[in-house]
C-alpha cells in the first residue's frame, strides 16, 4: 500500500483504543513497544506511521505498511519468508529476559 492510501484509507480497527487523543496515543505507543519486544528476535522493528498505520522494517531495510495487528503479523512473515510463531521458545525466552 502506498503512504497516501495508508493515510486516507485507514478504518478504525477493533484493537485500537477509544477515547481522548492523549490516551489513544499513549496506548498506541505501548502497543508498538510490546510488538517490538515480541519481534526483536527476528530482527524486525515497528514504528508508528502518522497514527494510522504501522511501518514494519526488516534487518535488510525492507519496509511494509500494515493497518492493523493481523496485517502486521502477515507482513512480518512475508518479510521473513517464514511463519512467525508468537509462542516460539526464542520469542518467549526473549520476553522473559527483558526487564
Amino acid at each position: 500500500m502506498c503512504g497516501l492510501c495508508g493515510l486516507l484509507g485507514e478504518q478504525a480497527h477493533w484493537s485500537d483504543p477509544l477515547g481522548e487523543d492523549a490516551l489513544w496515543r499513549r496506548e498506541r505507543a505501548r502497543r508498538i513497544h510490546a510488538i517490538n519486544r515480541a519481534i526483536a528476535p527476528s530482527r524486525l522493528s515497528v514504528t508508528d506511521f502518522q497514527g494510522v498505520a504501522y511501518l514494519l522494517q526488516g534487518a535488510t531495510g525492507r519496509q511494509q505498511l500494515a493497518s492493523g495487528l493481523d496485517e502486521l503479523w502477515r507482513a512480518a512473515e512475508a518479510l521473513l519468508g517464514r511463519a512467525l510463531d508468537p509462542l516460539s521458545p526464542a520469542i518467549l525466552d526473549h520476553l522473559e529476559a527483558a526487564p
